[in-house]
């Protein structure tokens, strides 16, 4: 339901799933969608791609160190 709040506010192309939170649960990446449906408006569902991340449970390491070298640099 989160999910589907967060498309029906921002109306995004891609939710990326994934992280140490949520890394483990990407099999479950077809349910969310069905729940999804549900609750989110029918044209944002047609619109937004829910994917899960390329970079699987080291996605917030990565993002972490991406802004401390961005920070770094300027």
């Amino acid at each position: 339901m989160a999910i589907a709040n967060l498309v029906s506010l921002f109306n995004p192309e891609k939710i990326i799933l994934g992280g140490g939170i949520f890394g483990p649960a990407v099999n479950f990446i077809s349910d969310v969608k069905k729940e999804e449906s549900q609750w989110a408006p029918p044209v944002s569902m047609k619109q937004v791609s829910i994917e899960a991340s390329a970079l699987g449970p080291d996605a917030g390491l990565c993002g972490a160190a991406l802004l401390a070298f961005q920070n770094l640099n300027s």
